[in-house]
């Protein structure tokens, strides 16, 4: 089972979440292929609440590489 890429945060407010993503991060996902591109030139993205805000950056999501399908457990 592979660690998780964590991406950025997010933050969710009365209109929708704001989500802030390290773009080398991104950047090294996909140069080491743990984040592949479609044959659009689409990424997909995991997005997930945080258990409690973020007492330094109020965020309130994280953003990460999604796992591959062969670590899921069924």
């Amino acid at each position: 089972m592979e660690e998780t890429i964590y991406l950025g945060n997010g933050w969710e407010d009365q209109y929708g979440t704001n989500i802030s993503i390290n773009l080398e991060k991104l950047e090294q996902a996909i140069r080491s292929g743990r984040l592949e591109k479609n044959s659009y030139g689409d990424i997909r993205l995991r997005v997930g609440k945080l258990k409690s805000q973020n007492e330094k950056s109020k965020a309130t999501h994280w953003v990460a590489v999604p796992k591959p399908k062969n670590d899921l457990p069924f």
